[in-house]
């Protein structure tokens, strides 16, 4: 595994008790998505579920109420996310995958789903094709370009790196779903904000999702400087691209 990849899998492998707690904009996103899934696509009945980086299982927990006879299949990278979902979904007709999605050759599935979890691969355009390939249904939501330009730009006017991820534009992410030629599909994209009283609570929150990996190598005492220097609010702002390609 690479070593971003294993970084990764460690943050959300300690994120896992702490996760559910703080996860709000995840849980809003996973019950936005399976909503659009049904108005623009209702006769999607699935009877086979792939959901990729389930974490502690938004998506599963919304559609087995919705498809309760359908086969799922949850895969995460995090073998303690898994776990909580076991204990959460304790349903007979729940198989689980441990892996990286972008190594996995999953079989063919009615339905792929992917909440907030596309950002983290390596390739997404690849990613993104793989899995429409692999389904009748693609439904999946992923971050997008300007994700925590607040926290960012703490950063920069401390003259340091910022710690944020790299996300792809909309216009970029519409125009490649486009070019894959979809039968129908549908996107769409939506802001979310979530306000803490100091950096160090947004530190803590950011690490307490398992989403504190950076590009970038941050200090403790870059990342002490920041909290010194920084005792305002602040608001982090989720840009959020929603997509659904029918083959």
């Amino acid at each position: 595994m690479e070593l971003a990849k294993a970084y990764i899998q460690r943050n959300f492998n300690r994120a896992s008790p702490s996760y559910d707690a703080v996860a709000s904009i995840q849980k809003k996103c996973a019950t936005h998505l399976v909503g659009c899934l049904k108005n623009h696509f209702p006769t999607c009945h699935p009877d086979t579920i792939l959901d990729l980086g389930t974490g502690t299982g938004y998506i599963p927990e919304i559609l087995l109420y919705a498809f309760p006879e359908t086969k799922f299949t949850l895969n995460d990278l995090s073998s303690t996310m898994l776990d909580t979902v076991k204990k959460k979904l304790p349903s007979k007709k729940v198989t689980y995958i441990l892996g990286d999605m972008e190594l996995q050759d999953f079989d063919f599935h009615d339905l792929i789903t992917s909440n907030l979890a596309l950002q983290w691969v390596d390739d997404l355009y690849k990613t993104i094709r793989k899995f429409y390939e692999k389904s009748r249904f693609f439904a999946f939501s992923s971050l997008l370009d300007g994700t925590f330009s607040e926290w960012s730009k703490i950063f920069t006017d401390s003259s340091l790196p910022p710690p944020i991820h790299r996300y792809p534009s909309r216009r970029a992410l519409a125009d490649y779903i486009g070019s894959l030629q979809p039968s129908k599909y549908f996107c769409d994209a939506s802001t979310f904000d979530v306000v803490f009283s100091s950096a160090v609570d947004c530190m803590r929150y950011l690490k307490a999702l398992g989403a504190n990996y950076s590009h970038q190598h941050i200090t403790i005492s870059d990342l002490k400087k920041i909290i010194n220097i920084y005792r305002d609010k602040i608001k982090l702002t989720y840009q959020v691209f929603f997509c659904i390609l029918s083959r």
